[in-house]
Parts: C-alpha cells; sequence; structure tokens
C-alpha cells in the first residue's frame, strides 16, 4: 500500500526473499519445480523441507505453495505399497487420503531376520510396529523362566501400550521368522498435531480395538503385582536420585493410591506430559508418611516403571522398589483392604 492508501500490486517474479535487503532474491518457480521433481522421483522428506523453504523465504508466492502440496499428495499416492494397504485396510479405511499419506510416509520398513529381539521387557519403548508378513512370539520373563503369551503375525500391531502410554515394556517380543514390518516412532507423529489433529486419535483408538499385546498379558495375569495392593490415608514423596545414588532437589508429592510389600502408586500433578514421560525407568527415592503414623516416616529406594495420565495434569507414578518390604514391616502399615481384584 502507498503513502496515499492506493493498493500497489506486485507480480510473483517481482518479489525477491520477501523484502530483505541483505539476502539474494528467491526464485520461486525454480524452487516449485525443485520440490516436484524431488516428489516425482519418491524423495517426499526432502520435498517436504524444500517446500517449507519456500513458504519461509516467500510466503506470499500462493501458486507455487498450493501447486507443490498438490503434487507432493498426488505423488505420494502413486507411491503407496499396495501390499501393505490390503493387510492394513480396516485401519486406513477411516482414514481421509491426505491422513493415508502422513501416516504411510511416516513409517519407515524394515526386514528383520529370525530370532531378533523387538521388544525387551522392563525397557523402554518409543516405537509403533506394523506387521505385514512373519511371525514375532511374545513371551514373559518370570524368574528364570520365559513364559510365553502368544503369536503375533500379518495385520497384527506391537508396541501399542508403550507407544500410546507412558510405561516399560511389560513383555518381550522376538521373531521367530524372517518379518516384514513398519515403524512409526513417537517424535514422527508430534507434527500430527498441527497439520492433522485427529490422525494420533484415530490411530490410538485403532490399536485400543485390534491390539493383541495387553490381551495377551492380561490372560496371563502379567499385569497383577507379586504382592496384593492395598489402599493407605498417607502422602508419598518421591525424590530423584542421581547416577550416585544421591537424593536431587527435584520430587514429586502426592496422596497414596495403593501400596504393597513390592511398589507404590501416588497421585501427582504434572503440566506437561514430556515431564511425566521423562520420568519413565528414573531411579527415586520414596519417603511415605501415614497418616496414623505420623511421627515414622517410611524410606526406601526404587523405579518408576509407569506414568498414568488422567484429566487436568493428573498423573498416578507407579513405582517398583528396589527390595521386598518384609512382611514383619509391611504388617506395621496402617493400610486398608486390599484393592486387588
Amino acid at each position: 500500500t502507498s503513502l496515499s492508501g492506493e493498493t500497489v500490486m506486485v507480480a510473483e517474479s517481482d518479489r525477491t526473499n520477501n523484502g530483505s535487503p541483505n539476502e539474494p532474491p528467491v526464485d520461486s518457480a525454480a524452487l516449485a519445480e525443485q520440490v516436484k521433481s524431488l516428489a516425482r522421483k519418491g524423495k517426499f522428506k526432502e520435498a517436504e523441507r524444500l517446500r517449507d523453504n519456500l513458504l519461509e523465504k516467500d510466503p506470499m508466492a500462493l501458486a507455487h505453495i498450493v501447486s507443490t502440496a498438490e503434487v507432493i499428495e498426488e505423488e505420494k499416492t502413486r507411491f503407496l505399497d499396495k501390499d501393505h494397504l490390503a493387510v492394513w485396510d480396516q485401519l486406513y479405511k477411516d482414514l481421509s487420503d491426505e491422513e493415508t499419506n502422513c501416516l504411510f510416509f511416516s513409517m519407515d520398513e524394515a526386514q528383520v531376520a529370525s530370532n531378533k529381539l523387538l521388544l525387551a521387557q522392563g525397557k523402554k519403548n518409543s516405537r509403533l510396529f506394523f506387521i505385514d508378513s512373519g511371525k514375532v512370539a511374545v513371551f514373559f520373563r518370570k524368574g528364570e523362566k520365559n513364559m510365553p503369551l502368544g503369536q503375533l503375525s500379518r495385520g497384527d500391531v506391537l508396541g501399542e501400550d508403550n507407544f500410546f502410554g507412558i510405561s516399560l515394556c511389560t513383555t518381550s517380543a522376538v521373531t521367530q521368522s524372517k518379518v516384514k514390518l513398519r515403524h512409526l516412532g513417537r517424535q514422527d507423529v508430534e507434527a500430527w498435531h498441527d497439520k492433522l489433529p485427529g490422525l494420533y486419535e484415530k490411530l490410538a483408538a485403532y490399536c485400543e480395538k485390534h491390539g493383541r499385546n495387553r490381551q495377551l498379558a492380561a490372560r496371563k495375569s502379567l499385569e497383577k503385582r507379586t504382592y496384593e495392593r492395598y489402599g493407605a490415608s498417607a502422602v508419598a514423596t518421591a525424590y530423584l536420585v542421581n547416577a550416585e545414588g544421591e537424593k536431587e532437589d527435584t520430587y514429586f508429592r502426592g496422596p497414596v493410591t495403593d501400596i504393597s510389600r513390592s511398589g507404590i502408586c501416588l497421585s501427582i500433578k504434572c503440566s506437561k506430559q514430556e515431564t511425566a514421560r521423562a520420568l519413565l525407568s528414573k531411579n527415586v527415592q520414596v519417603a511415605v508418611a501415614f497418616d496414623e503414623m505420623a511421627d515414622k516416616v517410611f524410606k526406601t529406594y526404587g523405579a518408576i516403571v509407569k506414568v498414568t495420565y488422567h484429566l487436568h495434569n493428573d498423573y498416578d507414578l507407579h513405582v517398583r522398589f528396589s527390595s521386598i518390604i518384609s512382611d514383619e514391616v509391611f504388617q506395621k502399615f496402617p493400610c486398608s483392604s486390599s484393592n486387588e481384584g
């Protein structure tokens, strides 16, 4: 707009670098052609990075911005693996074309040899696996024995509990044959929330309905603790412990949900899910103050094995003790009735 208020039209070819005098002119048309060329070769990550550069350098080049987006989506559809889509038709049938392309091209493909570990009990996992072919055995280690739970194969997902929740692996999974799969990393879905906000929820709903790992674990009653859980009128404080075993200043405090000889669950407030997720597998010193034993505080050490999210920044912190509380000591705790069942 001129000083007189008259609107001045500027052609796209006349614009240079969004008005910055210190940088060389941007050839938006040439940049757009490079984006389209990369897309036609199936190099979508490079194409999208270059298109992001175009958006940043020349946000008013609307024709090029729109046309490059259209070409990327068209080429993605052309490059889709039809065999994979056939295996996962129940997943993709509820997705739009743009959601289908986004999910598929967020995944990485892998060919995994037989007898390779995909999940390790008690360890972290940040990937969601989609098995296209082959067989995967799921088992649980109890003492010195591996307890078989079942077998996953074509069309099964693996790792959904850890991917959508905040917990260590409760089971292990190993390939029993050559397995073709695709896997999705948690960091890969971060961009979805702005671009396609409903896609994450659709994927979570599908895994909740069709995922078998939780069913296999439940069938063997693995989710039950070794020792009974009891309610207690108490407040627990979990202090983070460093590598030297020294108590740090950071701590979480909240009412006790339940306690057993092997672990404790307390309710906490946490404003960010990233912070809650970062607590997983951290070593802690736990101090428990029972209402009926105000003059005594029970202290022990343990590790955070699960963090359960509720509404309004409420979480349950699940801690497994480093050593089992003796029956003699535990019987002195003023606990209420068992929470099992």
